[in-house]
């Protein structure tokens, strides 16, 4: 009888079907994962980066609420391709970030930002300059929505904020289209 059960696991030399049907089952769960990270890099780029200014706002908003003595500022330099949160004491010096305590400046494309190189701010829509500052209450020291348009790979989107609650959301990615 062992003879028997010795001689039959030594026969066997392939796979089961079932074994063959998991491992393409697996490689084709894992490749329809990797092929929407491996196209449209620049779309990719475009959400992160309008959500780090999303973020990034709302940072800046909940500053003011809690620090009504010195609100917060968000001041956008296009030329530079950055924008910087600063408080109303002393616009020309960013806030420190407490994460790395290093001043809450950002950059596309340089430092902890480097992979959204290729990321521009366009524009900015800010009721005539290039800042938004948040009241006591969170709410915009403007009239219209502002907003922040970024473009990566012929593509762009908007970062939309609310003048009235302070409310950021966003437009859908575009296509840009030439004139």
């Amino acid at each position: 009888m062992n003879r028997a059960m010795q001689q039959s696991n030594t026969s066997r030399r392939g796979f089961t079907l079932i074994e063959m049907i998991t491992v393409v089952v697996v490689i084709g769960i894992v490749s329809a994962l990797m092929v929407p990270m491996l196209g449209d890099t620049g779309q990719s780029k475009l959400v992160a980066a309008a959500n780090l200014i999303a973020a990034d706002i709302g940072y800046a908003q909940i500053e003011s609420i809690s620090h009504a003595d010195d609100l917060r500022f968000v001041l956008f330099d296009l030329d530079n391709n950055s924008y910087f949160i600063a408080a109303t004491s002393d616009l020309s010096t960013p806030i420190t970030n407490p994460i790395g305590n290093k001043p809450y400046r950002v950059t596309f494309g340089t430092g902890s930002n480097r992979q959204l190189s290729g990321v521009a701010i366009s524009s900015v829509s800010m009721g005539g300059d290039n800042q938004i500052r948040f009241g006591i209450y969170g709410e915009l020291d403007q009239a219209t929505d502002a907003t922040v348009t970024l473009t990566c790979d012929g593509y762009q989107i908007t970062v939309i904020i609310d003048p009235t609650c302070g409310d950021i959301g966003m437009s859908e990615i575009t296509a840009i289209t030439e004139e």
